[in-house]
């Protein structure tokens, strides 16, 4: 959205333009796959993590070299060119962005709201069980493969304080810190990527047995321009799971009254077992303290049966099982379980 205030001028005879003032969000499908299977070292950091920190430098030189009011000065400190710090919003931004998407600091664009999307895609496909091999075992085989990426900014407007005395494009003030004010404040910077899933098996095989297997991947990156910090959110589920279906069992109950005769059921016997395991990560990484600390996070182990049987349309019995497993990353939580089971009677009152 963009707000401005006009003013009638007497002398010239026509309306003038006051304080405008973008704000809003933005986000746009992102394309981050190139980095999406990088690994957690025992310092807690990633080879994208170290790429980031090694690029700021590179970076504010670019940045310091495509601006004209650079004045040529040197932090003599850290090296950084005069105007754009370790900690300066635009370096961050390019470095998060080159390193992330494995790309080099001097190519990244440096836009901020980039034009173009990039794709994401969902694959299935189902001819495998057209296969003559694998057509005696298998009715259907489904292979699933799916991938989601997303650039966001969570919220921006205009800064009241920048300034291009040129009017070319580059920022000529600076603040408190030294380092050149940006056209937009902005505080979160995010990218969330998904692989929902990475990698999925459906099978019904002859016999009727289902099988599913699974395997879901997710990373979210939340780089703060208020902290220097970036958060980054890691999970890694797998899933397999187990389906067969009885057909025709039989049963004899009695029923009430005074003569006590018995009714013959019969119905399908659905059994269903899953088993899963779900990894999930919270690390904070302090750029300005250089500290790579995991916040919080579990391994998650599910096991659940159920077998389920429709003694008519509107009662169904089901005999279930499940147990959960909770095991922290964090030395402050202590590991737990949970264990239910039983008989459920599930009543239909609708028509």
């Amino acid at each position: 959205t963009r707000q401005s205030y006009y003013k009638y001028d007497s002398d010239f005879e026509l309306f003038q333009e006051y304080t405008p003032m973008e704000r809003g969000s933005f986000s746009m499908s992102f394309l981050t796959i190139g980095t999406s299977f990088d690994k957690i070292a025992d310092d807690n950091s990633t080879a994208s993590y170290t790429k980031m920190k090694e690029y700021r430098l590179q970076m504010a030189n670019r940045l310091a070299g495509e601006n004209p009011y650079y004045t040529g000065e040197v932090i003599d400190s850290t090296g950084f060119p005069s105007g754009y710090s370790s900690s300066s919003q635009d370096v961050l931004h390019g470095a998060f962005v080159a390193a992330y998407t494995n790309r080099s600091p001097d190519a990244v664009p440096l836009n901020y709201f980039p034009k173009i999307p990039f794709p994401n895609w969902r694959v299935t496909y189902k001819g495998l069980s057209k296969i003559p091999a694998l057509r005696k075992l298998f009715k259907n085989v489904t292979v699933t493969h799916s991938y989601r990426s997303a650039y966001s900014i969570g919220s921006y407007v205009s800064n009241v304080n920048y300034d291009d005395v040129n009017d070319i494009g580059q920022p000529s003030a600076v603040n408190v810190n030294g380092d050149f004010i940006n056209k937009y404040d902005m505080t979160l910077l995010s990218i969330s990527e998904q692989f929902s899933p990475l990698i999925k098996l459906d099978m019904t095989w002859n016999n009727s047995l289902l099988t599913n297997l699974e395997f879901k991947k997710s990373r979210n990156l939340s780089l703060s321009f208020v902290g220097n910090q970036l958060t980054e959110v890691i999970s890694n589920e797998y899933i397999i799971g187990l389906g067969y279906r009885i057909k025709n069992v039989k049963f004899s109950i009695k029923t009430l009254g005074s003569k006590g005769s018995k009714k013959q059921l019969n119905s399908d016997l659905n059994l269903k077992i899953d088993f899963s395991v779900r990894d999930n990560m919270t690390v904070l990484r302090r750029l300005d303290q250089d500290i790579d600390q995991i916040s919080s996070g579990q391994r998650i182990t599910s096991l659940n049966f159920s077998a389920d049987y429709m003694v008519s349309q509107k009662f169904t019995v089901r005999l279930y099982f499940d147990r959960i497993m909770n095991k922290p990353h964090v030395a402050s939580q202590y590991p737990n379980s949970t264990t239910s089971g039983g008989l459920s009677l599930r009543f239909t009152l609708t028509q």
